[in-house]
């Protein structure tokens, strides 16, 4: 099978990502604190996040030229993210700075037995506006894909949905996280991207296993989207076509932690789409880098690089050879 080849810069595939980011910071504790009380932690670390802004970065890593296309304050947060893009090598040209809004931020408190408790302030995020998007006309026309998630104000994401598919532009939305979205919306989707939760929020739908994924994934199709693909964790994904559809099973791997495997996902699929891969290969791409990324603790740490992945499909096939003998 076609997977993402590595090329020179200039040769490389392009990505543009219009999405959010959040500074995560985390603290650890015994236990979680009751209303009005204050416990004291043990641990304390901070890392970037938001979907769009791992989803990019995860981009990049499997061989596409990426722009993120977002809105951050002028604070030390936003200050760390511009560095954290030029480490990863994605284009920051496009990232606005908003002087009366502070960045993105997610509180996680998380106890012993790892229930959590989160709160996010999206600030800058919920700053984007249509005309920020109409500025971005001249990315969007050197993209081979753009992808899309739901951290941002609904309306500014819809309205740059339309403005892409419109200027010819293939469109990807991880519907995340979960929210109905605008009827005329989904005729302007080339792909879409929802786990179970999501794809049940949409359809209405309860998804749990591949022959409802399937379901939902014609209800989406009905509606004017593209392709569906349905995600299902350990599951895999089901890709829903005009022609059919097809469950893809990822690699058996000891799961270590699966935060961010779904952004993980997205950001290989767009590499391998804007490639010009099939949805096929570009989906069994997906799976073998959201495997990997679960092995290994975080999100932007625990993204794979494409040497790996590539790594592991050889892996995979000396495997599979051994045991038909």
């Amino acid at each position: 099978m076609g997977c993402v080849q590595s090329r020179s810069v200039e040769e490389r595939p392009s990505v543009t990502v219009v999405g959010s980011y959040n500074v995560g910071l985390f603290y650890k504790a015994e236990r979680l604190p009751s209303a009005g009380e204050t416990v004291i932690g043990n641990c304390f670390w901070e890392g970037g996040g938001g979907k769009g802004s791992n989803q990019a970065i995860a981009a990049s890593r499997f061989g596409a030229r990426v722009r993120f296309i977002g809105k951050i304050g002028s604070d030390r947060y936003g200050n760390d993210a511009l560095a954290m893009y030029q480490r990863f090598g994605v284009s920051g040209d496009r990232i606005l700075i908003d002087p009366e809004a502070h960045t993105g931020i997610s509180v996680i408190f998380v106890d012993q037995a790892g229930r959590n408790q989160i709160m996010v302030v999206p600030g800058a995020n919920f700053k984007l506006s249509p005309e920020d998007i109409d500025e971005a006309r001249p990315a969007f026309a050197e993209s081979g894909i753009v992808g899309f998630q739901l951290e941002n104000p609904l309306e500014v994401v819809a309205y740059a949905i339309r403005t892409a598919h419109e200027m010819g532009i293939p469109t990807l939305l991880d519907p995340a996280p979960a929210a109905s979205l605008p009827e005329s919306l989904y005729a302007f989707l080339d792909y879409i991207k929802p786990n179970e939760t999501e794809a049940t929020v949409l359809t209405g739908i309860r998804v749990c296993d591949p022959a409802s994924a399937a379901e939902a994934g014609r209800w989406l199709l009905e509606r004017g989207v593209g392709t569906a693909i349905v995600t299902l964790g350990k599951e895999g994904a089901v890709l829903v076509t005009r022609s059919g559809v097809k469950h893809y099973v990822p690699p058996e791997v000891e799961a270590v932690d699966s935060t961010g495997a779904g952004d993980v996902f997205a950001g290989a699929l767009m590499a391998a789409l804007a490639q010009g891969k099939s949805v096929e290969d570009a989906i069994v791409f997906s799976n073998q880098a959201a495997a990997l990324s679960v092995t290994r603790l975080g999100v932007i740490g625990a993204i794979p690089t494409l040497a790996e992945v590539m790594d592991s499909f050889v892996s995979l096939r000396a495997a599979a050879a051994t045991a038909a003998r």
